[in-house]
């Protein structure tokens, strides 16, 4: 695992694309947003873009100690590194921590004669030149924008300034962000973060082009990445488990997709149970199943309908728990019903990832469309597998449709099988 397999997992590097590469040396950039949006996640995004292709970062916090800031890096780069083997996202920890500075001016005024000052005394004791400087916690009427243009163009850096703002919009708004040669502003909106791209290599974007994050890691929703050069990538399919039950139609699309890709399986199924896929196949103990026992009375409660109440029902949906336990990503094919909930009994699937707060895709055989759970609601959408363990179920009966969703997923994410 090489550090540019992390850069790719960037989702700044979707965010690059969409603002044209971002800024070139000598250029200055702004995100603009009201307290408590998301400015501060959003540089650290900026700087780790830089700073995992070895590029120094030095990062000016005004609103926060050296502790905290480093703590922000740490957190968001455990994210975009979550699939990454322990010892090489240690790696680029350590390289990250060797090719930036942070710098706290908590309290005072900071300005282009102060970033002048410190890039010179960090040049002199440390030998340190940065080629992207970051400035978070400035305000409109703090802004020297005319010295701070003239520092990055001296200095031969790429400058990017966090502005905190009133969220109100005016004329003022407008004539700062012409000021700028890239300028984002970040706004909340329901779940999510919109980052909202108003210029961009010194042009104004004729219409505002918006990318939704994450709050708290401001990471790209995998929605809205769909274009293959700017999606992140998926984890190569050697690391990657497929956890499934091996039954006949989807289970078993989903398995034959995993074998092409040389994918491993783990198929559970307990004593008794006839499996109609066996590569991968794990029989759950009477200890293993009471693990995953729910209330049928609780489950046609929450799925509004019933079953018989046999021992191999209640078999199947601990088993279902445990597919779904082990997965950071769940794909099922089904119908969504009109109470939000999706027909039959793999419904408990959906119900435990959206319990559970897993990532959960839905692909309804109906509308012939894809569908991620958003924590409120089902919004339409195009899907790649993003994590090394992710669980594939669904309907016994499986349609065309549901064949060619199942494969269209494996060829978006790892491309065509070897």
């Amino acid at each position: 695992m090489q550090p540019e397999e992390l850069i790719e997992r960037s989702p700044m590097r979707a965010v690059a694309a969409s603002i044209r590469g971002g800024l070139e040396p000598g250029q200055v950039g702004a995100v603009l947003a009201a307290a408590g949006v998301g400015k501060s996640a959003f540089m650290v995004q900026v700087a780790l873009h830089s700073l995992l292709k070895g590029s120094p970062v030095l990062h000016v916090s005004l609103t926060d100690n050296q502790a905290r800031v480093r703590s922000f890096y740490d957190e968001i780069l455990a994210e975009v590194g979550q699939s990454v083997p322990a010892e090489e996202l240690s790696r680029a920890q350590v390289s990250v921590e060797r090719s930036r500075v942070i710098h706290s001016c908590l309290g005072r005024d900071f300005g282009a004669a102060d970033l002048r000052a410190l890039m010179a005394t960090l040049a002199e004791v440390m030998d340190f030149r940065p080629t992207l400087v970051m400035v978070d916690g400035l305000t409109a009427d703090s802004l020297e924008i005319v010295s701070l243009r003239q520092v990055a163009s001296e200095s031969n850096i790429r400058l990017w300034c966090a502005i905190r703002t009133s969220g109100a919009t005016s004329q003022d708004d407008d004539a700062l962000v012409n000021s700028f040669d890239t300028a984002v502003t970040l706004a909340p909106q329901g779940s999510c973060i919109d980052l909202h791209i108003l210029r961009a290599g010194g042009v104004p974007t004729v219409e505002s082009e918006t990318l939704s994050l994450d709050p708290v890691t401001m990471m790209v929703r995998p929605e809205d990445v769909r274009d293959p050069a700017t999606a992140p990538p998926s984890p190569h399919p050697s690391v990657c488990t497929l956890f499934s039950g091996g039954a006949t139609g989807a289970e078993v699309a989903f398995g034959e997709a995993a074998e092409k890709w040389n994918i491993s399986e783990v198929n559970f199924t307990f004593e008794g149970h006839k499996q109609s896929r066996s590569r991968g196949s794990r029989i759950l103990s009477e200890r293993e199943l009471a693990a995953g026992d729910v209330s049928l009375v609780y489950v046609a409660h929450r799925l509004h309908r019933h079953w018989d109440r046999t021992s191999t029902l209640r078999k199947v949906l601990q088993t279902q728990w445990h597919v779904v336990s082990h997965a950071s990503q769940v794909f099922v094919v089904g119908v969504i019903q009109p109470d939000g909930t999706v027909h039959g009994g793999t419904g408990w699937s959906v119900e435990l990832a959206r319990r559970w707060n897993k990532q959960a895709w839905v692909f309804d055989q109906t509308h012939e469309a894809w569908y991620r759970w958003t924590g409120r609601e089902w919004s339409k959408g195009i899907p790649v597998i993003e994590t090394p363990t992710f669980a594939g179920t669904g309907t016994r009966f499986l349609n065309e449709a549901g064949k060619n969703a199942i494969r269209e997923l494996f060829e978006r994410s790892f491309g065509l099988p070897g």
